[in-house]
């Protein structure tokens, strides 16, 4: 069957916390019993990792910021070993119970419309790829990256791997790391859910679509929508 056609989209690809998934509240809970389990700190964990979240940090950056904040030193490379560790484990236990996951029949209409779905977090590879099929959301992808590496490596494989143009890539994510990290791959993007406060609207303009939430975003991209993306690539027509 021959895919509609989506703006010249080939390929559309997801965030995953925060945009198809709400689990922060158990990565912080996770975090706090480690740092209490290892370190003696039974206060204050989960609002230090709370103000980690959006900033674009991967894992090993959060926990060096934890251990800046709450022990006021660098971890060790054994410790950061441990807490790497002992992290899977906690997180996976907390995501027994399946947070919401949000508009996921979105999915399958884009599934219809483009040759190619994927998964991108900053998290670790292997724990998003797990809580996916867990959840049972990651039969609808082609294919699941992840942490260590960044995102803006992994779209650059994306794009080689497949042999795609930067602006046949569509990006959704809810940080507006998301939108820096696309628009350095020249890859269009859905920054979805922001307030645009003073010093990030120079970031959030720059997103091709903004919408409030993935429930928001259009299952069928709209003709209007369509132009737009036409403009952007072919400028002066």
């Amino acid at each position: 069957m021959r895919k509609q056609r989506l703006g010249g989209i080939k390929a559309v690809g997801f965030d995953f916390d925060g945009t198809l998934i709400v689990s922060e509240e158990q990565k912080a809970k996770a975090m706090a019993e480690i740092f209490r389990e290892q370190f003696g700190i039974k206060k204050g964990v989960e609002k230090a990792y709370a103000s980690l979240v959006g900033s674009a940090s991967n894992r090993h950056q959060k926990v060096n910021s934890l251990f800046q904040k709450l022990l006021h030193r660098t971890p060790t490379v054994r410790e950061r070993q441990s807490v790497a560790r002992e992290f899977g484990k906690h997180y996976q236990r907390h995501m027994k119970m399946c947070p919401l996951f949000q508009c996921s029949n979105l999915i399958k209409e884009l599934r219809k419309q483009v040759s190619f779905l994927f998964l991108l977090s900053l998290e670790n590879k292997k724990e998003v790829t797990a809580i996916a099929q867990h959840c049972g959301v990651a039969k609808h992808f082609d294919e699941i990256l992840g942490g260590p590496k960044p995102k803006v490596e992994n779209l650059l494989h994306i794009i080689k791997k497949h042999k795609l143009k930067p602006h046949q890539v569509l990006y959704i994510g809810d940080a507006h790391s998301d939108v820096i990290a696309s628009k350095k791959m020249n890859v269009r993007v859905v920054l979805l859910g922001k307030k645009h406060t003073y010093e990030r609207l120079k970031e959030d303009l720059a997103a091709d679509f903004v919408f409030s939430s993935l429930c928001d975003v259009p299952k069928v991209f709209s003709t209007m929508i369509l132009d737009r993306l036409r403009r952007k690539s072919h400028p002066g027509h």
